[in-house]
C-alpha cells in the first residue's frame, strides 16, 4: 500500500500522448504551455506598470500646483461669427406714367370697290316683297351612299299571315307545283325546307335555302315559294315590318 503511494501520478500530457511518438512537437508544446503562458502574463503585467509609471511621471508636468499635479481644463473660446452688413436696397425708380388714351383717328377709306351690306329693315322688306337674290339650287344625294338595311324579326307581336292561313299556304303550294320530269324519272323525291322575308308591305322578299333534296326540286321550290300572293305583314309595335316565314315544301311520285 505504500509502495502504491509513493508511484507518481501520470499527468494530463503523458496520458494523451501514451505509447504516441513524443518527438514529433506537439508533446513538447503541450508540456511547456502552461511555463509559457505564465511568462506571458508576468511580462505582459510588467510592460503595463511601466507604462503607467511613465504616464503618472508625465501627468505631473501638468500646469498645477506643488500640491498634487492637478490637472488644468482649458475651455475653447467662444466663436463668434463676424456681423455681415446687409446692402442697403435702393428705392425703386418713378413707375413711367402711362399714357393716356388717344382717341382714335378718323380717316377716309380708302378701300377700292365699297360693298353695300343693308340693314336689317331692308333685309326685311326685301324678304317680304320676295325680292331677293339668293338662288337655290336642288343637289342630288351622291350615288356612292348605301342605304340603311332594314331589321328581319324572327318573333315578332303579330306574326305574317298568309290569307286564309297555313292550310291555304300548302294548298296553294301543292295546287302550283310542278314536279320536274327529269325528277320523277329518276324517282328523285323528298321535302325541301325554305325560308324567306316577309316584308313591310306582304310581298316575298330575300328567299334562302334551308335543306335542299336535289338541284331540280330545290328550284322548283324556289320557284313556287317567289309566287305566293301577298301576306298580312307582320307588326311590331303596331308597325308593319320585315319577318322571316319558314315553310316545308313536299315532293312525292304517286305510284
Amino acid at each position: 500500500m505504500m509502495k502504491r503511494n509513493e508511484e507518481r501520478i501520470p499527468g494530463f500530457d503523458e496520458i494523451v500522448f501514451w505509447n504516441r511518438n513524443r518527438e514529433y512537437g506537439a508533446y513538447d508544446l503541450r508540456r511547456c504551455n502552461k511555463s509559457v503562458t505564465s511568462l506571458s502574463m508576468l511580462g505582459t503585467i510588467t510592460v503595463c506598470t511601466v507604462v503607467l509609471l511613465i504616464l503618472g511621471m508625465k501627468t505631473g508636468d501638468v500646469k498645477g500646483d506643488d500640491h498634487g499635479g492637478i490637472i488644468v481644463v482649458v475651455q475653447p473660446e467662444v466663436y463668434t461669427p463676424p456681423k455681415t452688413e446687409v446692402p442697403e436696397v435702393e428705392p425703386p425708380k418713378e413707375m413711367i406714367a402711362q399714357s393716356k388714351n388717344l382717341a382714335p383717328k378718323v380717316v377716309d377709306d380708302t378701300a377700292a370697290g365699297g360693298i353695300f351690306i343693308p340693314i336689317m329693315e331692308e333685309l326685311i322688306e326685301t324678304t317680304f316683297n320676295g325680292d331677293t337674290n339668293d338662288i337655290i339650287t336642288e343637289t342630288e344625294p351622291p350615288a356612292d351612299i348605301v342605304p340603311v338595311e332594314k331589321k328581319i324579326f324572327i318573333i315578332v307581336e303579330e306574326p305574317a299571315e298568309f290569307p286564309g292561313g297555313e292550310r291555304a299556304l300548302l294548298e296553294y303550294i301543292n295546287g302550283n307545283i310542278k314536279y320536274p320530269q327529269e325528277a320523277i324519272d329518276n324517282n328523285i323525291e323528298g321535302r325541301v325546307s325554305l325560308k324567306f322575308v316577309v316584308t313591310e308591305d306582304g310581298s316575298i322578299g330575300e328567299i334562302i335555302l334551308l335543306k335542299g333534296v336535289d338541284p331540280l326540286l330545290d328550284r322548283e321550290a324556289i320557284r313556287v315559294v317567289g309566287s305566293l300572293p301577298r301576306f298580312r305583314p307582320g307588326k311590331q309595335g303596331g308597325t308593319p315590318v320585315c319577318v322571316w316565314y319558314s315553310v316545308p315544301v313536299k315532293f312525292q311520285i304517286l305510284h
